[in-house]
């Protein structure tokens, strides 16, 4: 298990080597989604996750979270009613994007679908284990991206015993129609706004991440 998470983060840190780059998009997923590793370092009201090293958190409000990487920002939104609910849906594979994959391991599922955008960037929509992240890249980030959104999501864990209790409260009611994890965008649009209200940053390389916090 720590052999397969240590090849992850492997692929992380040589983004800008020729092992990343002469990996596919399928490569890239199987490599996070059979990992099986079990590490964060991010702790939340019912779900913990690991947020690699370099990345930022802007900022946290209930169950989404915008994280920034190499400036480009990417919109976390983690369902814990569908979790809880155990809700399922199938996502049907497309022809008309850069790429679509149906994503089932074990009795977790999700999507990945890549389109290129009306400003000639690519717009990933990831979703795995009832948590997406939406993020629009230039195409010499585009693997790297992947990388960085497949890890986090493999990495979610969530907590049923304090879900239960946020339930019986009805404090999860509201996320019920927030955001539909299962549907991807027909355009970029929302994603837009978010990065327009939020702009771009600066790395911090003072911030450490990998510090695991239990």
């Amino acid at each position: 298990m720590k052999k397969k998470f240590l090849c992850l983060c492997l692929l992380i840190i040589c983004t800008g080597c020729s092992n990343l780059k002469n990996l596919d998009y399928e490569q890239i997923l199987n490599t996070a989604f059979n990992s099986n590793y079990n590490i964060t370092n991010e702790n939340r009201k019912g779900y913990l996750y690991y947020l690699p090293k370099g990345m930022r958190i802007i900022k946290s409000t209930g169950n989404n979270e915008i994280l920034s990487k190499n400036q480009d920002l990417y919109y976390l939104y983690v369902d814990l009613v569908s979790y809880y609910n155990k809700v399922e849906s199938d996502y049907k594979e497309k022809k008309d994007v850069i790429f679509s994959k149906n994503i089932k391991k074990d009795d977790k599922f999700g999507y990945l679908e890549i389109k290129k955008t009306t400003n000639e960037k690519y717009f990933i929509e990831i979703m795995y284990n009832y948590a997406k992240i939406e993020v629009i890249v230039k195409e010499e980030n585009l693997k790297e991206a992947l990388t960085y959104c497949s890890t986090i999501l493999t990495s979610i864990n969530y907590q049923d015993i304090v879900l239960k209790s946020l339930m019986e409260e009805n404090s999860l009611k509201s996320s019920e129609v927030m955001y539909n994890i299962f549907e991807t965008a027909d355009t970029e649009s929302s994603y837009l706004q978010i990065a327009e209200e939020y702009g771009q940053y600066e790395e911090d390389e003072s911030v450490d991440p990998d510090f695991i916090r239990r």
